[in-house]
């Protein structure tokens, strides 16, 4: 019996001739009616149909019949030297004899790419190959791919998409399994891909779907739901179970490497090229360096200057950094010396290495929390303030959900557990100054600062060019006509700010001492190129500063050196437009 469309292909034409129609014929046999329909005339429709009854007829001549084949493994492209022959189904009657098998109609291109996909696949991923291949037979249908330019790497990587399906599948658990590319139960290989993992008989009752939840295409194309009822919570959870099992199989990973170093030398420094075993040295003899590196900078005969003790600390550290990276040593030893690099990285104004340090701290804090110490909740607040005054606020909304997710919603984990955490006393006050940076506001940045450790403010004096750059444009825009250079630096927070200590009032300079901030002034109107007047004295108009608390408050007597607003606006956009034209600015 043919269906409206005029097609043979359906369970019900075969089973009213006596085949014995199982699971995978029958969906075989759905997806054939489908691909019939593809074809771009009758006559090809025709004639395909016919192939695929006449290898219907073969295999039925075999022992065992249509129940001992795979229906799974057999494609469903018809060759193109395929024979064209008039079934007995269809003359109804006659002895003519099966000339094709089941072996002979199967494309030989794809039986020698699914046996050696078979062989470089672990067992395991077996049940994602099947489904690998029914996306590949629809391409070769469609005409966009032939079995003889596919290769196995290609199948790994639809394998691949398909687990990431699995993976889109477990965060939506009130949707159907991505797997099922036909919506049928799960196959048989998958069941015993999963006996043979977890060692045990599961039966197949608990990880099919009812029957009622499945979405069938009518032979005339239309879908029609065999029941309004969705998956039953049980059936959902059991589809997770399985889909979980096998993501979990696909993301065993080799063991790393187990590197020992041989080198008993307390100095190395950072080697680019590939370290040899006799180049590193193994953790007992760092710890011996550790300690004599930090005795050696602390000479003051050999290094009377801070700066080069801080270079040659850094030099040192970053070889230790490589040792432990490359023996993989993950302890309160290689946390320690990541944080002692990091910090000596802030002093020396080596931003790239800091951020080096900080990212691999994150990691280490995860992976060993038993090893960490007090400063954990110092190095977030770095971490979120070198987020915040680089620009990357993407990634500072990123650490903030994570810190509000995580750290506040175990908050009852947290106070039974005895060791460190991030505090939110140092949250807030790192927001807090950087909001003060984001909107220039100098002295509540230099009244913010002295409750941090000194970190922080070396981290603020790496982005304070930036911030004053943006900080001047921003003021120059609503200024028109003449303004005093004084009133400039103080906006720019030059001048020191009067701050309360624990110890008592004190003078707080951004940048560290009056001389040094003496020099940035210079440099900073160097760097856009506007000429500061020759009788301009930073140290006067300091000092004229200090008598006020308030810049607002002070009164021009007309001994400051006053700058046109419109041609300093004019030095800073200029110097912005050429720093878009840098890859390092």
């Amino acid at each position: 019996m043919k269906t409206k469309d005029g097609s043979c292909l359906s369970t019900f034409f075969f089973t009213s001739r006596g085949v014995s129609v199982t699971d995978s014929f029958n969906e075989w046999v759905r997806n054939a009616a489908h691909v019939a329909k593809t074809k771009g005339d009758e006559a090809q429709r025709q004639r395909y149909e016919r192939w695929v009854i006449a290898l219907v007829e073969d295999v039925m001549r075999i022992h065992g019949g249509v129940s001992a084949v795979d229906w799974a493994t057999v494609s469903l492209v018809m060759p193109p030297d395929a024979e064209d022959r008039r079934p007995t189904m269809l003359r109804g009657g006659g002895n003519e004899p099966p000339r094709l098998s089941v072996r002979a109609v199967t494309s030989h291109h794809r039986t020698e790419l699914y046996g050696e996909c078979m062989r470089r696949i672990p067992q395991p991923l077996h049940p994602l190959l099947n489904q690998a291949f029914e996306r590949l037979d629809m391409d070769v249908m469609a005409g966009t791919r032939t079995y003889e330019a596919v290769t196995p790497l290609e199948v790994i990587k639809i394998i691949q998409e398909l687990q990431a399906l699995c993976r889109k599948q477990l965060q939506q658990p009130h949707t159907q399994s991505s797997l099922a590319s036909y919506g049928g139960p799960v196959s048989k290989p998958m069941e015993t891909a999963r006996d043979s993992v977890l060692g045990g008989k599961t039966t197949r009752d608990h990880l099919d779907c009812p029957p009622n939840a499945k979405v069938r295409r009518s032979e005339n194309g239309a879908h029609k739901a065999e029941s309004d009822e969705g998956p039953t919570a049980e059936a959902r959870a059991s589809t997770n179970r399985f889909l979980q099992e096998m993501i979990v199989l696909d993301e065993v990973t080799q063991p790393k490497r187990q590197f020992v170093g041989k080198s008993q030398e307390l100095e190395r420094l950072y080697s680019r090229y590939e370290p040899a075993a006799d180049d590193i040295r193994p953790r007992e003899v760092l710890v011996d360096a550790f300690r004599f590196i930090k005795a050696k900078a602390n000479d003051k005969e050999k290094y009377p200057d801070p700066l080069k003790a801080y270079r040659y600390l850094s030099d040192q550290l970053k070889g230790m950094r490589q040792d432990l990276c490359v023996q993989n040593i993950v302890d309160e030893f290689a946390i320690e010396v990541y944080e002692k690099h990091a910090l000596i990285s802030l002093e020396l104004g080596d931003i790239g290495e800091f951020n080096q340090c900080q990212a691999s701290l994150k990691k280490m804090y995860e992976d060993a929390p038993d090893c960490v110490g007090d400063s954990v909740s110092e190095f977030f607040c770095y971490r979120l303030a070198y987020l915040a005054l680089g620009g990357q606020f993407d990634a500072l909304a990123t650490e903030l959900i994570h810190y509000t997710t995580t750290t506040l919603s175990r908050r009852e984990q947290a106070q039974k557990s005895s060791g460190p955490r991030v505090r939110k006393k140092d949250v807030r006050n790192t927001l807090k100054l950087c909001g003060a940076c984001e909107e220039g506001d100098c002295f509540t940045i230099a009244r913010t600062l002295p409750h941090f450790p000194h970190g922080m403010h070396s981290l603020v004096k790496i982005f304070l060019p930036k911030c004053r750059l943006r900080w001047l444009r921003e003021l120059l825009s609503g200024i028109r006509g003449n303004v005093s250079l004084r009133f400039i630096a103080s906006c720019l927070g030059f001048p020191p700010v009067n701050v309360k200590t624990p110890t008592g009032d004190c003078e707080f300079w951004l940048d560290g001492t009056g001389e040094k901030a003496k020099g940035e002034f210079k440099r900073f109107f160097e760097m856009i190129k506007y000429p500061v007047p020759a009788n301009w004295s930073f140290d006067k108009e300091t000092k004229r500063v200090k008598k006020s608390d308030d810049h607002s408050q002070q009164q021009d007597d007309g001994l400051t050196e006053i700058v046109v607003a419109e041609t300093l606006c004019e030095c800073v956009n200029e110097y912005i437009k050429y720093l878009g034209t840098r890859r390092d600015a």
